[in-house]
This record gives structure tokens, sequence and C-alpha cells, in this order.
């Protein structure tokens, strides 16, 4: 598993927002998700208001997975259509389990209380 961060701040225009907007529920993240390797996408918000805004986490089921999906024409057009919309301070963080300790944890259930 490799996990994908990727940030940014959104655009200033409301009419870029609006489109970005649907943009992302209709085509941005549906092709994202029907990448092979892709197993989710979780999509975060800066609770802070501050940057960056918006924060996505993809999950590949491999190294290769990744390095496939960012040579994809999916990847390089959806980023340069956030680039077009004002979408700008960019970054990124790619993660790989520990070697140390490679399995989930989680944590116990609970018996509810009578």
């Amino acid at each position: 598993m490799i996990l994908y961060f990727i940030e940014w701040d959104l655009p200033d225009q409301k009419a870029n927002l609006t489109i970005y907007a649907n943009k992302a529920k209709n085509d941005w993240l549906p092709a994202t998700l029907a990448h092979p390797g892709v197993h989710e996408i979780r999509n975060y918000r800066n609770p802070f208001e501050v940057t960056p805004q918006v924060g996505i986490s993809i999950e590949f089921e491999s190294l290769e997975a990744w390095r496939d999906y960012l040579e994809s024409q999916d990847y390089i057009r959806i980023m340069r259509e956030l680039r077009i919309l004002g979408c700008c301070n960019f970054s990124t963080h790619l993660w790989a389990p520990s070697k140390y300790f490679p399995e989930v944890l989680k944590a116990e259930k609970k018996q509810p209380r009578p």
C-alpha cells in the first residue's frame, strides 16, 4: 500500500470555484478512482481556513501503480486543469508502509455499557 497526499489552495474567483467543484465531483475523482491500482480517495479541508485549503489522499496498491498514475494522461490533465482554474501552492507527500510496523493497527471494540 502506498499513500499519496496532494495539498493545494482553492481558486479565488467564485465562478472558477463552481467549475472546480463540478469537475472534481464529475470528472477528476471518478477518473482517478478508475485508474488501475487505486484503492480509495479521501478528501480533506483545512479547518483553520489557512493554506493549504484542500488535501486529498489516494491509496495505491503499489509503488508501480502510483508511478503509472503520475505518468498517465488523466493525472497530467487534472493537474493542468487545477492550475488553469487558479489552484496554487501545491505540495505532495508519498508514504510507504513502515519496515518496523507494516501491519494495520486498530482500536479494540469496546463492549457497550449496560
